[in-house]
């Protein structure tokens, strides 16, 4: 214990807070993938696409925001009492990259070959980033990709800022 605090004081308070953020994301994650049905959530993430190339690379400062974000996700996963497989990973990971504005795709996957002795199909979630590969690997090399969800931003073109959706107004007759 005391080994652990002692790396903990060795972080930069900028990385403690992406760890403590990273281990609210994990939890609530693990908490809805428990309590709420997978449909569910999965109407929360999007549209299914099926496999397709990855898009344009981000910027720089995207990319080191993504590594950023899988240390976090992969480290305090690692070491909470609880485990924490691909999905929840994947889920948390998604959600901390979109609230920095980087686009990334929520990949889900079978493996390829069965581990001997089962019948059961084994799945795989994991996240990537084009040029960085977030979550989930690297398992996902051994996985065929059914499906990814993408959350696409609209950036302004003079900015490069994401733009926020303005809501649509409704006429409640």
């Amino acid at each position: 214990m005391i080994h652990y605090l002692r790396q903990l004081l060795q972080i930069p308070p900028r990385k403690i807070a992406l760890l403590l953020e990273a281990i609210f994301w994990l939890v609530v994650a693990r908490v809805a993938l428990w309590m709420v049905p997978f449909p569910r959530i999965g109407r929360y993430l999007g549209r299914l696409l099926p496999p397709a190339p990855q898009g344009e690379l981000p910027s720089k400062s995207e990319l080191i925001v993504a590594k950023h974000v899988g240390w976090a996700v992969n480290t305090v996963a690692d070491h909470l009492p609880v485990e924490l497989v691909c999905l929840p990973r994947a889920l948390a990971g998604w959600q901390m990259l979109h609230r920095r504005g980087v686009t990334s795709r929520l990949h889900f996957g079978a493996l390829r070959e069965r581990a001997a002795g089962s019948t059961e199909l084994e799945t795989h979630a994991w996240l990537s980033v084009p040029g960085v590969e977030v979550t989930g690997y690297p398992v996902a090399y051994g996985c065929v990709e059914l499906g990814y969800f993408a959350r696409t931003e609209a950036k302004s073109a003079a900015t490069g800022v994401p733009e926020v959706p303005q809501p649509v107004a409704r006429n409640n007759f």
